[in-house]
C-alpha cells in the first residue's frame, strides 16, 4: 500500500507561500520516485492562515499545533534574519509524534531561490539578462535579493512570476544553493524519521 504524506506550509509572505509551496511539492515528489518505497505527495500543501512575519509568535504556535494534527510535514518559512523564530517555535512546542517540522530559510530572501536558474530567467520576454546572476555563489552573495530579481525582470507580477518559476526553475540549478542544500537535508532526515525514506 501506499503511504499519503501530508504536508503543510507556513510561510512570510503570498508570493512565498506559492513559490515554496511549488517547488516544495516538486522536490517532494522527486524523492519519493526515487525510493524505493514509494510515497504520494499531495499536489498543493495545507495552507496557514496567518504570516510568519507579522503575526505574533504566540497565535503561530497555536497555527502550528492546529496543523500538525492534519500534517505529517510542516514547512515553517522565514527570512534569514527571522531564523531564530522557528527555533523558538521548536522549543515552545510539542508536535504530535506523527508530524516533524522543517525551516525553509533562503539566504537573505526567497527571491534568492528565484533568480537561481539563469537560463529560465533570461528566456522571460523582458528580462534583463547582464543583471542575471551568473553563478549560486553569486545568487547567495546578493545583499538584496528582492531588488536584483526586480532589475532582472522589472516590472513582473510577483504572484504570477512566482507561479511560474516555482512551477519550473530547475531543482538542479536550486540545489547548487547552500541554503537549499541545508533544507534539502534537514528534509531528508525528517522523512527518515517519519519512516517515509
Amino acid at each position: 500500500m501506499t503511504r499519503y504524506l501530508t504536508v503543510g506550509l507556513l510561510a512570510e509572505g503570498p508570493e512565498d507561500e506559492i513559490f515554496l509551496g511549488i517547488v516544495a511539492v516538486r522536490q517532494l515528489k522527486e524523492l519519493a520516485a526515487t525510493h524505493s518505497e514509494r510515497f504520494d505527495v499531495s499536489d498543493t500543501p495545507l495552507r496557514g492562515r496567518y504570516s510568519t512575519a507579522r503575526t505574533e509568535h504566540e497565535q503561530i504556535c497555536v497555527e502550528v499545533m492546529d496543523m500538525a494534527e492534519d500534517c505529517d510535514l510542516l514547512l515553517i518559512h522565514n527570512d534569514h534574519r527571522e531564523r531564530n523564530k522557528i527555533e523558538k517555535i521548536r522549543q515552545d512546542i510539542t508536535l504530535p509524534s506523527h508530524c516533524r517540522m522543517v525551516g525553509v530559510i533562503p539566504v537573505r530572501e526567497t527571491e534568492a531561490w528565484l533568480l537561481a536558474d539563469g537560463p529560465l530567467l533570461g528566456s522571460l520576454p523582458g528580462a534583463v539578462t547582464e543583471h542575471i546572476p551568473v553563478s549560486a555563489r553569486e545568487v547567495e552573495k546578493s545583499a538584496d535579493p528582492k531588488a536584483s530579481l526586480a532589475r532582472v525582470l522589472p516590472g513582473g507580477e510577483s504572484r504570477e512570476m512566482a507561479e511560474f518559476l516555482g512551477e519550473r526553475v530547475d531543482l538542479n540549478r536550486l540545489r547548487n544553493l547552500s541554503a537549499y542544500q541545508m533544507w534539502c537535508a534537514e528534509l531528508t532526515a525528517a522523512l527518515k524519521e517519519l519512516r517515509f525514506l
